[in-house]
């Protein structure tokens, strides 16, 4: 036993240097997936929450139901920082900078549109949208609370109006005044902490996920190599066993996978501020990927032949299991049926750990799941793997 361990750690010394010797290695394991990940940080925003508009108003009523529109609806769009509000003195003026996409929405008040609540009498607002739907909807929700606050106010004007046809100008007054008031029946909201990683660390984590397999692909190769050029037979003939050499091979790949992880974790920690969570359970969750990757990976190659087949089966498997794993397009925006096959994939479980670990109270308990099904990957097809590569060597 204690010989077959030495003889491993000789066959995964081996690997190794010749790894590190092989720039291209080094290229697709660390600086492609560190370059990538800084390259989305930089030019998509940090934060999948972050939203911010501008919109125009053009007000050819001037009364102080336009005000109270203008100042209380929208204004606490901008107060909170959410959008810009410019005042426009003229349609045209305001159509040409939505059409030009300067602006988010944009919103006409009539003249006459505060005389015609006062009297209960029905108005409009015109309301246009220009090239961001989402600015639309935002303005869309502020005219259609405040229409609600009018038709409240005109009920009651109504209600009050006499048989004559006049209203008790108190009741007007006092309807008036209740527009933009807080409502009766108060919302209280919270939010539960948040367990979403911002998006430069979500892009790091999905370069990791992605990449790893290029990483723990060289244990596998390095047998195909190695029974390429002969030195497989050498070996076998030695004393040095069959599940020495692929122990060595995989144990070797584990290393790779873990250091070519660990230096993007850095890397992105250090450059783009990623956050990945507290370290001891940011590396149970690598070290689980990291095992599901090389599983994978010596189970893939045991359907080639040679050491070029095998690379360019284990790129189509680790790019496809990418693409349907949420690399490329977090899983909360894609549809239910992409959410569900996506389970199969160690990408999706290893992404949802890293947005639990964006809650600061997140502990071992809540990366459990995760850790788990990326360790039942790893360990079931490595396996199979090495059954496989096993009774290969032997044939």
């Amino acid at each position: 036993m204690r010989r077959n361990l030495a003889s491993a750690l000789v066959i995964a010394r081996r690997i190794l240097r010749q790894r590190v010797r092989d720039r291209s290695a080094i290229m697709f394991a660390v600086i492609t997936p560190l370059g990538l990940a800084l390259a989305f940080s930089v030019l998509i925003p940090n934060d999948f929450q972050t939203f911010h508009t501008r919109f125009v108003i053009v007000d050819h009523d001037g009364g102080p139901m336009a005000s109270r529109l203008i100042s209380d609806g929208f204004g606490a769009l901008s107060r909170a920082g959410v959008a810009e509000v410019d005042a426009i003195a003229t349609d045209a003026q305001a159509r040409a900078e939505l059409e030009a996409g300067d602006a988010g929405a944009m919103i006409v008040v009539p003249a006459g549109f505060s005389a015609a609540i006062a009297a209960g009498q029905p108005t409009a607002i015109q309301l246009l949208g220009g090239q961001f739907p989402s600015s639309f909807e935002v303005a869309r929700a502020v005219v259609t609370r405040f229409a609600s606050e009018a038709d409240a106010a005109q009920l009651l004007i109504a209600t009050a109006t006499s048989s004559s046809g006049s209203a008790n100008p108190a009741v007007v007054q006092a309807a008036v005044a209740s527009l933009g008031q807080p409502a009766p029946i108060a919302e209280v909201e919270a939010q539960t902490p948040s367990r979403q990683a911002g998006r430069a660390t979500f892009y790091a984590a999905a370069m990791a996920i992605m990449f790893v397999f290029f990483a723990t692909q060289y244990g596998a190769l390095a047998i195909h190599s190695d029974r390429q050029t002969g030195t497989l037979t050498r070996l076998l003939a030695a004393p040095v066993s069959a599940g020495s050499m692929l122990f060595g091979a995989a144990l070797a790949s584990l290393v790779l996978g873990a250091v070519a992880m660990t230096v993007l974790i850095l890397g992105t920690t250090l450059l783009v501020h990623a956050a990945w969570g507290p370290p001891l359970l940011v590396a149970v969750l690598v070290l689980s990927g990291v095992v599901a990757a090389t599983g994978i990976s010596m189970v893939v190659a045991t359907f080639a032949r040679t050491p070029q087949q095998a690379g360019a089966l284990n790129s189509i498997v680790a790019l496809s299991l990418a693409a349907l794993g949420g690399v490329f397009l977090p899983l909360s925006q894609a549809p239910s049926s992409i959410v569900t096959l996506s389970q199969i994939t160690p990408h999706a479980w290893f992404l949802r750990g890293i947005d639990t670990l964006a809650d600061p109270s997140a502990t071992l308990a809540d990366i459990l799941p995760s850790v788990l099904v990326l360790l039942a990957m790893g360990v079931g097809l490595g396996a199979v793997g090495l059954v496989r590569a096993r009774k290969a060597m032997a044939a």
